[in-house]
C-alpha cells in the first residue's frame, strides 16, 4: 500500500514536470518570433536614423524629414527622431515649428537629454543668439579674453548638449584654460552618447582626440589637431592621403564584389559606411580607398564623390584641395543633374569659392531647388556680404559700410551684422578725454628748471562714420621759478649780463607763465590734420599744426607726417622767456619738418619699428637749427598667455643738430642739441589686460655717447658778447664728449569703470647724465553713448604741446 502511494506521488510529480516543460517550451517557441520582430524594428529605426542624419548633414532637409517620419511611423515616441525633426525645422529657420516638436518631446519624455538639447538649440537661435554672436566675435579676436570660457559656460542654465555643446566647447577651446575644461566634458558626452558622431568630432577639435569604444567605456586616441596643417599629401590618388597616426584596427566586411546579389549602389553604401568607421578610427588612408571604390562603382552618384572630396579637402594643403575639386568636376562631366550640382556647390562653399557655388546652383531652375539648395544659397550670399563688410571695415571705409547695410535690409537681423551696426553707432558718439599732468626737470631756478602743469582737454565730435572733428583746449602752466641775483655767474645764465642794473624789473625775475594751447582738427583712421596756437601770457605765442597720413603695407604700416610742433625741454624752448633787464623776449622754439614711422610684424612674436625725422627749428630771437634723427626698435615676445604679454627689446637711437643751442642766455634755444648722439637701450615690458583692467610696466637700461661743439652764448648779438666779456662773464661754453648709463621706469594703469567711462594714469622717470625728468598723469575718458573701449596698453591723453 505504501509503495502504491509512493508510486502515485512520483507519477504525479513527473506528469507535472512534463507539463511544465511543455508549457515553457511552448512559450519560448512563441517568444522567439516576437524578439526577432523587436530586433528587426530596432535595426530599421537605426538605419532610418542614420540615413536621416546623413541627409541633414548635407542640407537635404526634405530627405532627412522623410527618414525621421518613417522612424516615427515605426515608433511614434522615438525621442531621437522627435529631436531631429525639431533641429531640422530650426535649420530651416522655423523656430515655431521647432517648439512644437519640443513640446511633443517634453510631454512624452519629460526632461530627456534630447529635449534639453533641442531647447538649447532653440535658445541659441533665438533669445541667446546675440550673446553667442558676441562671444564668437571675442573668440575670433586677436586677443581672446581670459574669461571667455566662463562667459560661455554661463550662456545656458544647463550644461550644453548636441549642437549647442559643439558650438560652445569649440569656442572654449580658443584658450588653453577653456580647452582643458572642455575636453573632459566632451569625453563624458562621447561616453554617454557613443553613437553621436558630433561629440567624437568635438573631441578631435579640442586636442585632436577621438573616442573609441573599448568594452563598456571609451578609449581616447590622440590625433594631430584638426586645425594644424597635415603632412604633405599627394592627393592625386585618394589612397595617398597622409596620416600621422597608426590606424586603429577596425573589422571590415569583405569587399561587396564577392556578393553579386548586391547592387552597385548597395556595395557603394557598404563601402561608405566602412569608410566612416575607418575615419572615426583615424585610418583616413583606408577610408579614402573605400570611398574611391564606392565612386568607381557609382560614378554618377554625387554623395560618394562628395564624401571623398571632403576627406581630401580636410587635408588642408593646396594639392589636396585641388584634388577634391577635381573629383567633383569629374562627376559633373558625367552627371549635370541637380544633386551633382548641389554636392559640387557644397564643396565650393566649403573651399570659400562662393561665386562658384552660386553659379553651380543657378544652372538649376529655381522651381527645382530643394530646401538645402535654398539654405546653401542664403549661407553663401550672407557669407559674401559679411566678407565685403569685413573688408570695408579693415580698410576703414565706414561710410561705405553704412551704405551697404542700408542696401541689404534682409541681413539686418543677423548677429554679425548687428555687431557691425553697433560699432558704427559707437563711431557717432561724442567723446571727451581729459587729464592732469605734472612734469618736473631739475635745474637752476628761473633758468633751466621746469615744473609744468598741463590739463589737456579733447572733445571728439563725429562728422560722419569716418571723420571726427576734435577740439583741443589745453591749459599749460610753465614754471621755471625766480631768477637768483645773488651772483653774476648765475644771472649770466639767463638773458643779459648786468645783475645790478637799476632798470631790472622785479616782476621780470619770475619766469613763470600761464596760458592755453588751443587747436582744432579732423581725423580718420587714415589721416589727421590739425591747426592750433598758444595763447596767454607766454613770452612767445606762435602757431602749430600738422598733417599726418597712414597706410597699411602687407604685414606692416607706414605713417608720414608734415608738422610744426613745440619743442619741449625748458620754459625757454616751450613758451619763451623774458629778459629781466631789457624786457626783450626770445625762445618759443618750433620744429618744422617731416617724419616717417614704419612698423612691421616680422613674425607673431617679433616686430620692428623704424623712425626717421628731419626738422628745421625756428623761434623768436634764436638762430635756426637743423635736426636729424634715426631710431630702430626690435621687440621680441618671450612670454604670452591670455591677458598677459612680456616683451624684451633693443633700441638704437642716433641724433644730430647743426648748432649747440642748449643754453639760456639771450639768443640761445634752451633745448638739448648735441652735434652727435647715440644710445642703445634695452627695455623689458609687461602688458596686461584682465577683468576690465589694463596695465603696462616697463623698465629699461641703456648707455649713450655724445659730442657737443663749443657754443657762443650770445649767438645773434656781438654787443652782448662784448658786454659779457667786460663784466668778466664767459661768452663761450666749451663743448666736448659726454654720455654715460641711463635707466628708466614707466608704470601705466587703466580701468573700465563703466561701459562708457574709463579712468587711468601713468608715472615715468628717466635718470641719465644731466637729464632727470619725472612725469605723472591722471586721466579720464568718457563717451556720451554706451561704450568707450579700454586701451591695451593704457593710452593717456597726450598734451597738445607734445603732439
Amino acid at each position: 500500500m505504501a509503495k502504491a502511494r509512493t508510486f502515485n506521488w512520483r507519477s504525479r510529480a513527473l506528469a507535472l514536470a512534463i507539463r511544465g516543460c511543455f508549457a515553457t517550451s511552448t512559450a519560448t517557441l512563441f517568444a522567439i518570433p516576437a524578439l526577432a520582430a523587436v530586433d528587426a524594428q530596432q535595426s530599421n529605426v537605426r538605419a532610418l536614423s542614420d540615413k536621416g542624419i546623413y541627409w541633414y548633414e548635407r542640407f537635404r532637409f526634405d530627405l532627412a524629414v522623410q527618414s525621421f517620419n518613417k522612424v516615427l511611423l515605426i515608433d511614434p515616441a522615438n525621442a531621437s527622431a522627435l529631436r531631429w525633426q525639431g533641429l531640422i525645422d530650426l535649420a530651416r529657420g522655423d523656430v515655431q515649428a521647432a517648439n512644437v516638436w519640443l513640446g511633443k518631446l517634453q510631454i512624452t519624455h519629460g526632461n530627456h537629454p534630447f529635449a534639453i538639447e533641442l531647447q538649447q538649440a532653440i535658445n541659441l537661435a533665438g533669445e541667446k543668439r546675440q550673446q553667442l554672436a558676441e562671444l564668437r566675435y571675442l573668440a575670433d579676436s586677436e586677443k581672446v579674453p581670459a574669461d571667455l570660457p566662463k562667459k560661455l559656460q554661463a550662456l545656458l542654465p544647463q550644461p550644453p548638449l548636441g549642437d549647442a555643446a559643439v558650438q560652445i566647447y569649440k569656442l572654449m577651446g580658443r584658450t588653453p584654460e577653456g580647452r582643458a575644461k572642455a575636453r573632459p566634458i566632451a569625453l563624458e558626452l562621447a561616453r554617454r552618447f557613443p553613437e553621436d558622431k558630433r561629440y567624437k568630432a568635438l573631441l578631435a577639435d579640442l586636442g585632436a582626440a577621438s573616442a573609441q569604444p573599448v568594452g563598456n567605456s571609451l578609449q581616447i586616441t590622440r590625433n594631430s589637431p584638426a586645425s594644424a596643417p597635415r603632412g604633405a599629401a599627394t592627393a592625386a590618388k585618394p589612397a595617398d592621403i597622409a596620416t600621422q597616426d597608426a590606424p586603429a584596427t577596425v573589422p571590415t566586411a569583405p569587399v561587396p564584389d564577392a556578393a553579386p546579389e548586391l547592387s552597385a549602389f548597395e556595395q557603394g553604401q557598404q563601402l561608405a559606411d566602412q569608410a566612416q568607421r575607418l575615419i572615426d578610427a583615424g585610418d583616413r588612408t583606408a577610408a579614402a580607398r573605400n570611398l574611391q571604390q564606392a565612386v568607381d562603382l557609382n560614378p554618377t552618384y554625387p554623395w560618394f564623390r562628395y564624401d571623398l572630396a571632403t576627406l581630401l579637402d580636410d587635408q588642408g594643403d593646396a594639392e589636396s584641395k585641388q584634388s577634391a575639386r577635381k573629383i567633383m568636376d569629374e562627376g559633373l562631366s558625367q552627371n549635370k543633374g541637380q544633386e551633382m550640382r548641389f554636392a559640387s556647390a557644397l564643396l565650393a562653399a566649403r573651399q570659400d569659392r562662393g561665386m562658384d557655388a552660386l553659379a553651380l546652383m543657378n544652372a538649376v531652375p529655381k522651381t527645382e531647388w530643394t530646401e538645402g539648395m535654398s539654405a546653401l544659397e542664403k549661407r553663401v550670399s550672407y557669407g559674401q556680404y559679411l566678407n565685403s563688410l569685413r573688408t570695408l571695415e579693415q580698410e576703414s571705409q565706414f561710410n561705405a559700410i553704412a551704405t551697404a547695410l542700408g542696401s541689404a535690409p534682409r541681413w539686418r537681423a543677423e548677429p554679425e551684422v548687428q555687431d557691425i551696426e553697433q560699432s558704427l553707432r559707437r563711431k557717432q558718439q561724442v567723446r571727451v578725454r581729459m587729464s592732469y599732468e605734472n612734469a618736473l626737470i631739475d635745474g637752476d631756478e628761473g633758468v633751466s628748471k621746469i615744473n609744468s602743469n598741463e590739463i589737456p582737454l579733447q572733445i571728439d565730435l563725429p562728422l560722419d562714420f569716418e571723420k571726427t572733428l576734435f577740439v583741443r583746449a589745453d591749459t599749460l602752466n610753465a614754471n621755471s621759478g625766480r631768477v637768483n641775483l645773488a651772483t653774476t655767474t648765475n644771472f649770466a645764465k639767463l638773458g643779459t649780463t648786468i645783475p645790478t642794473d637799476p632798470a631790472i624789473a622785479n616782476e621780470r625775475l619770475d619766469q613763470n607763465f600761464k596760458g592755453h594751447v588751443l587747436g582744432v582738427g579732423v581725423q580718420t583712421d587714415q589721416y589727421r590734420i590739425d591747426l592750433g596756437t598758444t595763447v596767454g601770457d607766454y613770452p612767445v605765442n606762435d602757431w602749430v599744426g600738422g598733417l599726418q597720413w597712414r597706410t597699411n603695407l602687407g604685414n606692416g604700416s607706414l605713417r608720414l607726417e608734415l608738422a610744426r610742433r613745440m619743442v619741449n625741454g625748458s620754459a625757454l624752448s616751450t613758451t619763451g622767456a623774458i629778459d629781466p633787464l631789457t624786457g626783450e623776449r626770445w625762445g618759443g622754439a618750433r620744429r618744422n619738418g617731416v617724419s616717417a614711422v614704419y612698423y612691421e610684424a616680422l613674425s607673431p612674436t617679433l616686430d620692428f619699428v623704424g623712425i626717421a625725422r628731419a626738422n628745421l627749428i625756428t623761434g623768436e630771437n634764436i638762430p635756426d637749427n637743423t635736426e636729424f634723427n634715426l631710431q630702430g626698435i626690435v621687440g621680441k615676445t618671450v612670454f604670452q598667455r591670455p591677458g598677459h604679454r612680456v616683451e624684451v627689446g633693443a633700441s638704437l637711437f642716433l641724433w644730430s643738430f647743426e648748432k649747440n643751442l642748449r643754453f639760456y642766455t639771450f639768443g640761445q634755444g634752451g633745448y638739448y642739441s648735441p652735434q652727435a648722439f647715440g644710445s642703445l637701450s634695452f627695455p623689458v615690458t609687461w602688458t596686461g589686460n584682465v577683468n576690465g583692467w589694463s596695465w603696462q610696466m616697463q623698465a629699461r637700461i641703456g648707455a649713450s655717447e655724445s659730442r657737443e661743439d663749443d657754443a657762443n652764448l650770445y649767438p645773434l648779438n656781438p654787443e652782448l658778447a662784448a658786454a659779457a666779456a667786460a663784466q668778466g662773464n664767459a661768452t663761450i661754453e666749451t663743448g666736448g664728449p659726454g654720455g654715460g648709463t641711463s635707466t628708466g621706469l614707466r608704470l601705466a594703469l587703466e580701468r573700465q569703470v563703466l561701459n562708457n567711462f574709463v579712468l587711468g594714469g601713468y608715472f615715468e622717470i628717466d635718470r641719465s647724465e644731466g637729464y632727470n625728468p619725472d612725469r605723472l598723469q591722471l586721466y579720464l575718458k568718457y563717451s556720451f553713448g554706451d561704450f568707450f573701449e579700454l586701451s591695451v596698453p593704457p593710452e593717456g591723453v597726450a598734451p597738445y604741446s607734445r603732439f
